[in-house]
């Protein structure tokens, strides 16, 4: 399944002509991961990592949620996660809103599970700290935060933006469930691998052709 995604990443990429594609790579093992052995009938999930929004339409696509072939239409019409797309239970655009949203619904729902899938910049909002503090406060403990730590945010390495082991020692000693996961932008693509010119860059047909032949 993870290099039917890959390939359904760059695939619709390519014909929406949509950027972020490194993002999009960087979770798909993560994805792929909890909707197919995780997550149960009942369980909320609510995708916060805005620009690798290819990797879940891909697989709400897979999982039933929208013809296939309707996955390049729905990633140009929507670029960031939309609740037009079915399966998408709330519009992500600015960062730092998702955390906060996934805590009020697992104070409201707390008999079900509920888990949130964050990018490593996002973390350093201030919005998102808050509503750390405000799930350490009231004990959210049916609520499951995964960190999509790629290293790399829109414009350079996110160490050299700012020093993250400090954020991340908060998070995991503030929320009852959170799990930082190490991964790699682009993963998957070398010419895309911890590039962070990427984040802005479509892809183009001859690359496409190249980076499929990786998978």
């Amino acid at each position: 399944m993870r290099k039917q995604i890959q390939k359904d990443i760059l695939t619709a990429s390519y014909e929406a002509g949509a950027c972020h594609i490194g993002s999009a790579l960087s979770c798909v093992d993560i994805l792929v991961n909890l909707f197919y052995n995780v997550i149960k009938d009942g369980d909320v999930f609510l995708f916060a990592k805005a620009s690798g929004v290819a990797t879940y339409y891909a697989i709400l696509a897979r999982k039933g949620y929208f013809p296939k072939n309707k996955l390049a239409h729905y990633l140009k019409q929507y670029p960031l996660p939309s609740k037009e797309v079915p399966g998408v239970i709330h519009s992500v655009g600015s960062l730092g809103h998702g955390l906060s949203v996934a805590a009020g619904i697992a104070q409201a729902n707390r008999n079900r599970k509920v888990y949130v899938l964050l990018s490593d910049g996002e973390c350093q909002e201030g919005s998102t700290l808050e509503a750390v503090s405000y799930i350490a406060q009231h004990k959210l403990d049916n609520l499951y935060v995964i960190v999509d730590n790629n290293g790399i945010q829109a414009c350079g390495f996110t160490d050299n933006i700012i020093g993250m082991d400090e954020i991340f020692k908060f998070m995991k000693a503030s929320l009852p469930n959170c799990e930082i996961c190490y991964t790699v932008k682009g993963a998957g693509v070398d010419f895309i691998e911890n590039d962070y010119t990427w984040h802005y860059r479509n892809i183009t047909k001859e690359q496409l052709d190249k980076a499929l032949k990786q998978i």
